[in-house]
């Protein structure tokens, strides 16, 4: 993806951290980039550029991960930028409070109806930390290598690779995360034009995640300024919804045994910074 007029200021913020910069190194992921994208993340910064090899947004971020020496990973996106503090934050969460994974406040840098509706949407994410569920986006995450690897780390999909990475996380339960205020980013809502297609999309991405299993529809889905209402129910065949809710039933049945009814200090000096630009055939996210 084409990225010469973000990723300058992106690298920026990051070479400009109050973390000594000989303490982290900084990774590029170039997905199939036709414009100055690499010269520039060169010229800003970047210590490697790595061609994207596998598929997909989280097939570019595990390509960051392989190149990475660090046991620390922290992921970002080419047009997010970062407070001064932000490695400080993470380096503090994962080693000195030794959390396993942490992340922060995702804020839209262009103040518009849309960014701000998004942003609210968003907030709502905070409600699922109740129950140690921790909804990661890519732009604002951090991980330790071993919880990544434990987890098996980013699955080759374009949609809902970090819900898919969330969930994983939740599932494996002896993770301990957090949501820190401080470690505060800013992005961009540029590809976000309408949020109705927005919320098409991950319906979409939803059904196929939890009801057909089929990850090749969350790599190869249709464009945000394609989707509507009629595309997303022929995409999702949405007659699958019926048979999938009857299996779920009958297995919840069977689990019911009769009778039971009614029970209810820094040691580590080495951090690896991932910026992906996916590219994406369908999707111009």
């Amino acid at each position: 993806m084409n990225e010469e007029e973000h990723i300058g200021y992106c690298l920026s913020s990051l070479t400009s951290q109050t973390l000594p910069r000989e303490r982290f190194e900084i990774i590029v992921v170039d997905g199939n980039s036709s414009d100055d994208t690499r010269s520039i993340a060169t010229e800003a910064g970047a210590d490697r550029i790595v061609l994207q090899r596998r598929a997909g947004i989280g097939g570019a971020r595990k390509d960051g991960v392989d190149a990475a020496s660090g046991d620390l990973l922290v992921f970002t996106d080419a047009d997010t930028l970062h407070r001064p503090e932000w490695l400080e934050m993470i380096e503090e969460n994962l080693v000195i409070r030794r959390y396993d994974v942490c992340t922060g406040p995702i804020l839209f840098y262009e103040k518009t109806l849309r960014s701000e509706l998004l942003a609210l949407w968003r907030k709502q994410y905070n409600i699922f930390h109740l129950f140690n569920f921790y909804w990661l986006i890519g732009s604002n995450m951090a991980m330790r290598r071993d919880v990544y690897e434990k987890i098996d780390g980013h699955r080759d999909i374009s949609i809902l690779e970090d819900y898919d990475l969330s969930w994983r996380m939740f599932k494996e339960g002896a993770i301990r995360c957090r949501y820190d205020p401080r470690q505060e980013v800013y992005t961009s809502a540029r590809r976000i034009t309408n949020l109705f297609t927005y919320l098409l999309i991950y319906m979409y991405g939803h059904f196929h995640y939890h009801f057909t299993h089929d990850y090749e529809r969350l790599l190869k889905y249709p464009r945000f300024d394609e989707m509507d209402l009629k595309v997303m129910l022929e995409f999702s065949k949405i007659r699958e919804v019926n048979r999938k809710l009857e299996e779920i039933h009958a297995m919840f049945q069977n689990r019911i045994e009769p009778g039971t009814k009614e029970r209810s200090g820094i040691a580590q000096q080495s951090s690896t910074i991932h910026t992906s630009e996916a590219y994406d055939e369908s999707s111009d996210r």
